[in-house]
């Protein structure tokens, strides 16, 4: 038996907002849309921790770029 979901208020707005046909252009212009709304707070939300933690792009670079990604993963966490 599947659980019953109750709709966010997000999904319930865009329901209201969108509830008229949309040809496939339009729905993908509107999904590309949303997609760079979240991108670009996605950006913003790891810059604000990259400051937080005093690494540059070129540090987050490297230790993604590490053979040992669980040390850096640890480095990451604790502030270090």
């Amino acid at each position: 038996m599947v659980a019953s979901q109750r709709l966010t208020n997000t999904q319930l707005a865009l329901l209201e907002l969108f509830s008229f046909e949309m040809s496939e252009a339009e729905v993908l212009a509107m999904r590309q849309t949303l997609m760079q709304h979240f991108r670009t707070r996605l950006e913003e939300e790891a810059q604000k921790a990259m400051q937080r933690k005093g690494l540059t792009t070129a540090q987050l670079e490297a230790q993604l770029n590490s053979d040992n990604r669980t040390e850096q993963l640890r480095q990451i966490r604790s502030g270090q």
